[in-house]
Formats: structure tokens, sequence, C-alpha cells
């Protein structure tokens, strides 16, 4: 499967440094068939969701890695969902300071930052290059249809384009639901979420009271794009504040939504303590609400509209790995802002339109509409 970000990886492995490659994201947004992509013909496998796996790798010593570092010398060692088995973290960097001229790479995946990061510590400080992969964009969707791209033609490819961001606004754009029909999408995305809230919750947040996660998520997914009261989350869950925000840390480490905050040229007239929530992949928000309509009939285009650009816009920043800040202004008096991105050497300034009608606004500011949507999502 094609991925924009692929070349940028597989040009970082060869370079001197080599760097052991980490790839975080959501469950089933390809981290497994990119890393796959990525190895040599060379390849040792371990997969930290089997125990067997697990005791391979833990029952190494000092002896058993040097005559492991000399069999597999010039192979990729490559481990799915490395969060399982934290303790790997220390025989990871054992192989890989102590055996350059072995010449092993190391490829690991993850689906759960919360672990990773706790375990890695500074353990692999300047030994790793992480990559936050998404699900597809639209150029990756156009590819993986067999279309012909430009990525420097605004209008390419507009008509089939139209049609698929009107699926994607619906049915988002996780690679494994790809090849199904139209038709088997909602039950394989309520089956996603129910395995998110069901085994991820405790397996991973070591969080308990599944329901009230769940009714949050729900929550928040009818308030995409809008400004979110925690305080009336927990009054509406019957959490309390501090556990409101966890479930929102848990939610954000494991990839399923993003948190913005207001940026603002003049920090003192922005809503300090506002957030506004946005889901990684539509296709998981419009399941959490039970709704598919097609976009046509729906009554918050501008809601999914607005998510799928600011997560389109986030994404290629962190692709091209930009320096970045991406959130939204909003005053006191009322003023707004949908998305303001700001890099070293620009500010952007976007509003979403989902009528032809366009309210006063600052003269830099970008209309989005669907027809121009595109350039946004590549």
């Amino acid at each position: 499967m094609y991925r924009t970000i692929y070349a940028q990886i597989h040009n970082t492995l060869e370079t001197k440094w080599s760097p052991i490659i980490l790839l975080l994201g959501a469950r089933q947004t390809g981290k497994t068939t990119l890393a796959e992509s990525l190895v040599r013909p060379k390849v040792v496998r371990f997969n930290f969701d089997l125990v067997n796996d697990i005791h391979r790798f833990s029952a190494f010593d000092r002896e058993s890695l040097d005559i492991f570092a000399t069999t597999y010398a010039h192979h990729d060692i490559l481990i799915d969902e490395v969060q399982k088995y934290p303790e790997a973290t220390g025989t990871i960097k054992y192989l890989y300071d102590t055996y350059k001229n072995k010449d092993l790479r190391f490829i690991l995946t993850g689906s759960s930052e919360i672990r990773i990061r706790h375990s890695i510590g500074d353990s692999l400080t300047g030994r790793v290059y992480e990559v936050h992969l998404y699900p597809l964009s639209l150029a990756e969707m156009n590819i993986q249809s067999g279309l012909s791209f430009d990525f420097s033609a605004e209008w390419n490819n507009i008509q089939e384009n139209q049609s698929r961001l009107r699926t994607y606004l619906v049915f988002g754009s996780l690679p494994s639901s790809q090849n199904l029909p139209l038709t088997e999408y909602p039950q394989f995305l309520k089956e996603y979420v129910n395995h998110v809230f069901s085994k991820d919750l405790l397996e991973i947040g070591n969080l308990r009271k599944p329901i009230q996660a769940l009714f949050l998520a729900k929550l928040l997914a009818h308030q995409i794009g809008q400004l979110v009261n925690v305080n009336e989350l927990a009054l509406h869950t019957e959490l309390n504040r501090e556990t409101v925000l966890r479930f929102l840390d848990f939610f954000e480490q494991l990839g399923m939504i993003t948190v913005a905050t207001p940026l603002s040229t003049n920090e003192r007239e922005s809503i300090s303590k506002a957030k506004k929530i946005y889901f990684t992949d539509l296709g998981i928000r419009n399941a959490l609400i039970n709704n598919f309509d097609e976009y046509h009939l729906r009554l918050d285009k501008g809601q999914l509209l607005e998510n799928a650009v600011f997560m389109g816009i986030k994404r290629q920043l962190e692709y091209q790995r930009t320096p970045y800040q991406l959130g939204f202004f909003r005053s006191s008096s009322g003023s707004e802002i949908d998305i303001v991105k700001k890099t070293e050497q620009t500010q952007s300034l976007y509003e979403i339109k989902t009528s032809g009608k366009k309210t006063k606004k600052t003269e830099h500011v970008t209309y989005i509409t669907l027809e121009n949507a595109q350039r946004f999502l590549y």
C-alpha cells in the first residue's frame, strides 16, 4: 500500500545514523504494513501480542545476545506492538549500541503512546526516529485506487476526489477498510469502536469505567469543532474533572482524538482555557454517534469538513516534519477563526464554509469549502 511517508523513512534508514524507527498511531492505521514494506529481505520478526514472542525476547542474556547479533548480522529486526513488553527497550538499546558493526536495523510499531513513552523514557533518546502514522490521505486513497496523481495540481482528479471526499467524510480512511464494500463499513467501524472500549481501555490504559468512557467519547463525537467544557463533560458522564481529563489524554495518546488549543498573536485576546476536539478518523466518530447518512443529507456538514481539514493540515505538517502550532482563535468578544496554523515562517487563517455566504473576517482568511478542500487532504 502506497504511503507518502515511505520515502522519507526509507531514506532515513539508509543514512549512516540509521536510527531505530518507531511507528506510532491508532490501531489499524497501517503501521505493520508500512513496516513490512521498509524491511530488507533478511528480517527477524517479533510480535509482542504473542506470548511466545515475548518469551523469546525476554530469554536473552548477554551471551545469547552476542550469538543473536552474529547470527542475524545485516538483518532488520521488526517488532510489532512494542508497548506490550516495555522491558524490551533495554535489550533493544543494548543491541543497537553494542553491535553497530553487525548492521542490525530496528523497526518498531506501537498503538499506545502512553506505554511507549513511559517505557522508552530517556533510554533511547537520540536513537529513535519517531513517525506518527495517520489514516490514509486523499492522495494515498487515489493511488491505492489506481488513479494517476500529481501533487502540484490543486484540481487533480476533481470529480473522483469530490466523490471520494464525501465518502471520506462519512466513513473515514482506515487502510483496513478500503477494500470493503460501502455496505460493510458501518459494521467494521462499530466493531472497531467496541474493541477500543472493551479491550484497549483496560489493557493499554489500565482504566476502568468503560461505560462512562464510551459515553464521554460519544459526547465528544457530537462536539467536534466546538468549544469543549470539561466541567460539563464531567457533569454529564458523572465522572470527576480529573477522570475526564485522564480519559481525554488516553483517547489522544491512543490516536483516537486530537485536542486543539487557542492560538493568537495576542494571547490575551483568546479564551485561554478553551479546547476543541477533532477525531483522527471520521468513520470512528460517526460510528460513535451511529450516523452514516450520506454527506448531502447531514446536519453536521460543517463539523465534518472542519475536522477533516484540521486533521489533513496536521498530517501534512507532521509528515513534512515542520515545526508548527495548530489550533483556533476565539475571543471573549465573540470573534473566531476556525483553524489557525503557525510555522516559523508563516501564519495562516482558515474558515470552513458549507454555504456560499461569507461573513466579514480578517482579510487574510482563506475560506475552505467542499469544492476546494481536497488540497488540504493530500
